[in-house]
């Protein structure tokens, strides 16, 4: 699959490999085996542990395009490699096949004419791309400030995101075991990683959202997804598993033969929409030199996507041919069901820089969570304009052939979903965060435009937990109010009933605070409503009995429909 990419490449040059786990080769720390026995059993003294290290690539020169002559004279030949991915069926369909042909849209409307070649290995299709052979290649977003960093200093080869492929919409997430009863049961525990780069990115966004650094966890890396399966079945004092489809899938899938009883879905990248993204990126020579070949290819995969969405199954004929998938085009039109082909205003979208989800946010979020772990350098500050090159998009949007075209992905809650609160929960709460918001003696609001720090605190709180929402698109969101338990003392010292009177109060007083913040997330940060739900729990789950104030809490839950 599309995985097999990053992880011949970033495997073979050590850089994201067990992600964190220098800081316990170097401190010689116990902290690894001390987590896999709280999480239920011993962990195998052999599993893999690689430093991170910066990605350096060899062998980088000037691009060749070939001609090929179609019946109207020698045109340019652009090659682009393929793994096995869904996301690229718009490439199919817009080239009408694999090799290059006369009724292909980039022939046709572009002049130019595109060969698809089948390249499972993704250090040959990269080192294919440093040298010339190929000129455009895909990538996952999150993966661009490494890319950049081992490319920039040759002006020839700079990666130029020029459009987007997709958005992976379940294929991705995080199975663990039932001992893990809250996300955030994560910190100290163990973590394996199947597809080192890219879920070294979806695991250090969750770990953030969890208030949980890096150096809490230990990761261990298996580059090979069956082997990874045994590892994580046969070691119970592993923790998590990151890892993807079909092993996601048929870990918790009774009837199939990678089931683990013990083992539930945490979060995948359905939940956290838009925050997995592939792009096509081309060599920054080729977009000086020949800009309008950029340009066809955006327009390639716009029309592509389109002709998919109209119906047009041709795509997938030539994907099983071209993958030898046993089961023809019903397999290949299966590749689909968890990835997300975008429209027009959907690739706009997340190139917009104001968008909290798209390219930009990825790229720096990336960027940033890769110096914590020593794959960029500390002193790297690369901006997203860098590594964008939107004129295809433009020239799209300017040509008026796709302005029928909506954006079905920009509110992905799904408002069909009963909204039975008790059946989801015993589904799955992907997200679970604490905030602690100031609120004055006998106030149940806050003024959100106070310039004292509490209420500024308060408001940065408020806007990380939008953000996250804004992620979380297939969520719905539980706030649950908790209350100061310095007086509960007081009032049982008064007696059952007095003590129970006040008990009940406890529990709508912090349910109208609950209230006030839903009210801010509407008004302030416009989150749906129908997506937020409140509750009031007073006195009760207090999260320290010695320190009475730390409870004056709303606690966040982010739970799953899918």
């Amino acid at each position: 699959m599309k995985k097999s990419f990053w992880l011949g490449l970033l495997v073979l040059l050590l850089v994201i490999g067990g992600i964190f786990a220098w800081r316990f080769l170097s401190a010689g720390s116990t902290t690894g085996n001390s987590a896999g026995a709280a999480a239920g059993g011993a962990i195998s003294d052999d599993l893999p542990i690689v430093t991170p290290q910066p990605l350096t690539i060899g062998g980088i020169g000037g691009y060749s395009l070939p001609s090929v002559d179609l019946g109207d004279g020698p045109v340019p030949l652009v090659r682009i490699p393929l793994d096995t991915w869904g996301g690229y069926a718009a490439l199919f369909a817009a080239n009408g096949g694999a090799a290059p042909n006369r009724d292909s849209v980039f022939y046709r409307d572009h002049h130019f004419a595109v060969e698809l070649v089948r390249e499972e290995n993704g250090q040959a299709q990269l080192d294919g791309f440093a040298a010339g052979r190929y000129t455009a290649i895909w990538a996952s977003m999150d993966s661009l400030p490494l890319l950049y960093d081992a490319l920039h200093n040759d002006r020839r080869v700079v990666p130029q995101v020029i459009g987007l492929f997709d958005w992976s919409v379940g294929g991705d997430g995080i199975l663990v075991r039932d001992s893990i009863r809250r996300p955030q049961d994560l910190k100290g525990k163990t973590i394996l990683t199947s597809y080192a780069e890219g879920y070294s990115f979806f695991m250090l966004w969750y770990l953030a959202q969890l208030d949980i650094s890096p150096l809490d966890v230990r990761v261990v890396h298996i580059p090979d997804a069956e082997k990874a399966a045994e590892a994580f079945r046969d070691n119970p004092g592993i923790a998590a598993w990151v890892t993807w489809t079909p092993f996601l899938t048929d870990a918790i899938d009774p009837d199939a033969d990678g089931y683990m009883p013990d083992v539930r879905l945490l979060i995948n990248s359905r939940d956290a929409s838009q925050l997995i993204a592939d792009v096509l990126m081309a060599r920054g020579d080729l977009i000086r030199e020949k800009p309008e070949i950029a340009i066809g290819l955006v327009d390639g995969l716009l029309a592509g996507a389109d002709l998919i969405a109209k119906g047009d199954g041709r795509a997938f004929v030539a994907m099983a041919a071209f993958y030898g998938l046993a089961g023809g085009a019903a397999e290949a039109r299966e590749l689909l069901i968890e990835v997300h082909l975008p429209t027009l205003p959907e690739m706009q979208m997340f190139f917009d820089p104001e968008n909290p989800i798209g390219a930009y946010k990825i790229f720096l979020l990336a960027q940033e969570y890769y110096k914590m772990i020593g794959s960029l350098a500390s002193t790297v500050s690369y901006e997203p304009d860098r590594v964008l090159y939107l004129a295809g998009l433009e020239a799209a949007a300017a040509s008026g052939r796709y302005a029928g075209q909506g954006n079905t992905i920009q509110n992905s809650f799904n408002r069909d979903a009963a909204l039975n609160i008790h059946d989801l929960e015993n589904q799955r709460t992907v997200l679970a965060a604490d905030i602690q918001l100031y609120f004055e003696a006998q106030r149940l609001d806050f003024d959100v435009e106070g310039d004292n720090e509490s209420v500024r605190q308060n408001m940065r709180l408020l806007a990380r937990m939008a953000e996250q929402m804004n992620i979380l698109g297939t969520t719905l969101v539980k706030l649950v109010g908790h209350l100061d338990t310095s007086k509960v003392e007081e009032f049982r010292a008064q007696g059952p009933q007095a003590f129970i009177e006040a008990s009940a109060q406890a529990k709508l007083i912090s349910k109208r605070r609950a209230e006030f913040v839903k009210s801010v997330l509407i008004d302030h940060f416009g989150i749906d409503p129908d997506r937020i739900i409140t509750e009031g729990r007073g006195w009760d789950d207090p999260v320290d009995a010695d320190d009475p104030q730390s409870n004056r809490r709303v606690e966040v839950q982010f739970i799953s429909f899918e």
